[in-house]
């Protein structure tokens, strides 16, 4: 396969409208209380422990000869506003939600109560490292995107900062939010961690990398954009096909235009992702998002596997709201995600005072629809 390689830095400011007064971060001090949710049955026959989910999306499954492999270091900051013109009611007025202050980084220190209240929160040096990013297009399997590397292997991730979320107008704000070490690189002291608080005995599959202290978990995603006919001509498809067919009869809609079908599969640990106001924190603290696996078909999982979102379609659609009014609406079927969640810490006020950790196992959102639209 042959491959044209970039390497991108972005560096850009905005001045974002207004500052956090926020106290120092501490160190997690997780408590001895556990919480658990399963969505699956406690026990599981044999035969079902054995139907291991499989991971289709792979290079090796389009027939692709050429692709583009990005390396991107990355810092950037920016506002992003909302507005809502007529407000609520009648008489309503202009309404806003705003994100003052989104910056995008990387330091290798901890996110210091300094940084969260301020414009240039990074240094001119803390990118954000994104490596192998690899693109491949196809007319007729569509586009495949892997990221094989989000931050380094010593657990320095991807650090996001929003100093003030405003919402109403730029007078209200509700705080600031924070997103600590954004990885797809799974250390083994994490799982170690939460083998222990939950009992469990998983492990990382190798990534082939030799890497020290963890493994790599590719974030795979192929998009695929078909039309209604071609989707009733391949009779191959026969999935997409039924879809078509029972959501024009149950729900109304009219013939259906192109559609875009999503399918991804990753896992991601976060050190940190916090709610940040008047110098208090509500947070989750080692949090990963995966999906366990039984690989030897003895009923107790053993391998961190990727959550995965499977066949979500999107299409701009004429819906019929629930007032009978006929509106132009974005169409979300079929969003299908599967994943366990696992978390160290959850605490308020600080890190020092931990509520305990939660897992939450088998979350299944398959046959979910949303339309969205105005009103």
């Amino acid at each position: 396969m042959k491959r044209i390689f970039i390497t991108l830095v972005f560096v850009s400011f905005l001045p974002p409208f207004s500052q956090a007064d926020l106290v120092p971060l501490s160190d997690v001090q997780l408590q001895s209380s556990v919480g658990k949710i399963d969505f699956s049955p406690a026990e599981s026959s044999p035969e079902v422990a054995t139907e291991i989910p499989s991971n289709t999306l792979s290079p090796a499954d389009l027939t692709l000869t050429e692709g583009i492999e990005l390396d991107i270091n990355i810092q950037a900051s920016l506002n992003v506003t909302y507005v809502d013109p007529d407000g609520v009611g009648e008489n309503g007025s202009e309404g806003i939600i705003g994100l003052s202050g989104l910056h995008i980084g990387g330091s290798d220190d901890p996110i210091s109560a300094e940084m969260l209240a301020s414009d240039t929160p990074f240094k001119s040096n803390e990118l954000a490292i994104i490596n192998n990013v690899l693109i491949d297009v196809d007319p007729h399997q569509g586009m495949f995107i892997t990221i094989e590397e989000l931050g380094d292997n010593q657990g320095n991730g991807v650090d996001i900062i929003i100093n003030d979320i405003f919402l109403g107008d730029k007078t209200r704000s509700a705080g600031g939010l924070l997103i600590e070490n954004l990885s797809n690189f799974i250390q083994d002291k994490n799982v170690n961690r939460f083998n222990d608080l939950f009992g469990m005995n998983l492990a990382t599959v190798d990534d082939g990398k030799d890497t020290a202290n963890g493994n790599w978990v590719p974030f795979l995603s192929q998009v695929l954009t078909q039309s209604a006919d071609d989707a009733l001509a391949n009779q191959a498809d026969v999935a997409l096909t039924e879809s078509l067919n029972q959501v024009s009869a149950g729900v109304g809609l009219p013939g259906f235009g192109a559609n875009t079908t999503i399918d991804a599969s990753f896992v991601l640990h976060l050190d940190k992702v916090a709610w940040v106001d008047d110098g208090g924190e509500f947070g989750l603290a080692g949090l990963m998002i995966y999906q366990g696996e039984d690989t030897n078909g003895d009923g107790i999982e053993d391998t961190i596997g990727p959550a995965r979102l499977t066949q979500m379609k999107l299409e701009t659609i004429t819906h019929t709201n629930l007032e009978g009014e006929s509106v132009q609406a974005l169409y979300i079927e079929n969003l299908d995600f599967k994943a366990d969640i696992a978390i160290q810490s959850i605490y308020v006020g600080s890190p020092a005072n931990s509520l305990g950790a939660l897992h939450i196992k088998g979350l299944d959102t398959s046959g979910t629809s949303i339309w969205i639209y105005g009103h």
